[in-house]
């Protein structure tokens, strides 16, 4: 890859790729509406066995897609260094040393796939990650890339598994292909190289099991996501509030029964905490020494790596990039006379306090509002918090696609197109910025400009359509099968 400065950033190319990809993919959420529109959906319906082949014909050709991309693109040049080269040290010198010189700046919990990874890729290619001319191996980098690409699919089939419970295959099947075909999605674990597929899917698989009451199995996922990168935390207080709720929900039973369950969940509540904690003392254990205890490692890998970046934003294009505030120190001064630092933290209290609330009050009429409210928590942190990446926005694009199954309300399926054309803009272009090693030179500040907007438009739109799924709609949902039903006849339920 060029490493020089270029003499023009490549907007074109960048705009090009976005556009193509977001005209493509809303291509095929028209031809999903179109099937939407038929009351019966019977125009697809094979007999059972044809319903599992063609399942796992899409799945796979999702993934001929992402392995090829994975090998054409080499990925961002940071991510995949670190990746590689921590993977390859794993393999030839163990855990205990790792957290050394450098200090890897990822938790243990990865660090676990990544040695699984290096030590099936070494025997596959019979190599570390370069080859004997030092180069790297475009092969063994997408073999490391591979556990994302499977985090893809499976969130893919998690939404039609779900889908079809309540709408049928034809429905679901369609609902499968915006997932596994998702541009964003594909970019960020094949071409880019990142985890955050992972992650997002330990989040939206705890939830649908809070939501099923599995509280302990619950708090196991979650506790995995914390394992494998700290922006997990961004949803903690959510959590803490659905377990709240959880643990005092018996007050509305019958008083006979009212003790006992309040007692058993408040002790699987208690089992959950314990079960995550433990997975992080755990896997910390095998990388401490005596100069680094694993309460001390635990705590720069998750408080420290969160404040790493000391800036207002780092290539996000969010609130603080819309003001030209873009790898702005925190500790500087607004026009409001609050620093920037102190500007975020608001923005980050009103975005866990909001979350909270519109899970609180949407419970009561829909078991999808945790979905809603985490997609709207991420959402919501990223465009008005500090210390935001390009990629902190990532998980409300599948958390949109599951309260979607809830609420059924298209308006949710096009704030995840409009996050997947513009999150695919900021990180095509943050992308680029690698690539030439000018993480803090710009070229087009028109393109950050018009990137922000459009990120912070779309963050209103979502915040708009949340107060009214949660405050304003008057009819109730079907709660039989977890799903919201029938018609309404406000517009933005049609």
């Amino acid at each position: 890859m060029r490493q020089s400065e270029p003499k023009v950033f490549p907007t074109q190319h960048i705009l090009t790729i976005t556009v193509l990809a977001t005209l493509v993919y809303l291509l095929l959420y028209f031809v999903y509406t179109r099937f939407k529109k038929k009351d019966d959906l019977r125009l697809i319906e094979p007999q059972s066995r044809s319903k599992s082949l063609i399942v796992i014909f899409t799945l796979f050709a999702a993934l001929v897609i992402r392995i090829l991309l994975s090998v054409l693109v080499e990925g961002h040049k940071t991510d995949i260094n670190c990746f590689t080269s921590w993977a390859n040290t794993l393999y030839r010198s163990g855990f205990q040393d790792f957290y050394n010189g450098a200090m890897p700046d990822y938790p243990p919990g990865y660090m676990y796939v990544l040695r699984f990874m290096a030590s099936i890729a070494t025997a596959v290619f019979g190599h570390g990650p370069r080859d004997q001319f030092g180069n790297y191996d475009l092969f063994y980098v997408s073999f490391i890339k591979l556990p994302a690409i499977i985090a893809d699919l499976g969130a893919a089939y998690f939404v039609y598994n779900a889908a079809q419970k309540r709408y049928g295959f034809s429905r679901a099947f369609f609902l499968l292909a915006l997932v596994a075909f998702n541009p964003l999605m594909i970019y960020i674990s094949s071409g880019w190289g990142q985890i955050d597929q992972i992650l997002t899917v330990f989040i939206t698989f705890a939830i649908y099991e809070l939501e099923k009451e599995n509280a302990i199995i619950a708090g196991f996922l979650y506790g995995l996501s914390i394992l494998l990168k700290p922006q997990a935390l961004m949803v903690g207080p959510l959590f803490a509030v659905a377990y709240f709720c959880y643990v005092f929900e018996p007050i509305y039973i019958e008083k006979e029964k009212r003790n006992k369950e309040f007692i058993k969940r408040l002790g699987k509540t208690a089992a959950a905490v314990l079960v995550a904690v433990l997975m992080l003392v755990l896997s910390a254990l095998p990388f401490s020494r005596s100069d680094l205890p694993w309460y001390r490692l635990i705590h720069e890998k998750y408080l420290g790596t969160a404040t790493s970046y000391d800036y207002a934003s780092v290539n996000a294009y969010n609130i603080f990039t819309l003001f030209g505030k873009n790898w702005a120190r925190v500790d500087q001064k607004s026009f409001i006379g609050l620093t920037l630092g102190q500007l975020g933290t608001i923005g980050m209290a009103y975005s866990v306090l909001l979350g909270c609330v519109i899970y609180i009050v949407g419970r009561k009429k829909n078991r999808g509002a945790m979905f809603l409210a985490a997609a709207f928590t991420f959402a919501s942190l990223f465009t008005l918090g500090h210390y935001m990446h390009e990629r902190y926005m990532f998980p409300v694009l599948l958390l949109l696609f599951a309260a979607y199954l809830y609420y059924d309300n298209k308006y949710l399926l096009y704030l995840a197109i409009a996050y997947t054309a513009f999150g695919m803009l900021n990180c095509l272009c943050a992308f680029y910025y690698s690539q030439y090693h000018q993480y803090y030179l710009y070229w087009d500040k028109g393109l950050i400009l018009f990137g922000s907007i459009c990120n912070v438009i779309t963050f209103i739109a979502l915040k708009i359509l949340c107060i009214y799924l949660v405050f304003i709609r008057r009819k109730e949902q079907e709660d039989g099968a977890g799903f919201a039903g029938g018609k309404t006849q406000n517009v933005l339920d049609r």
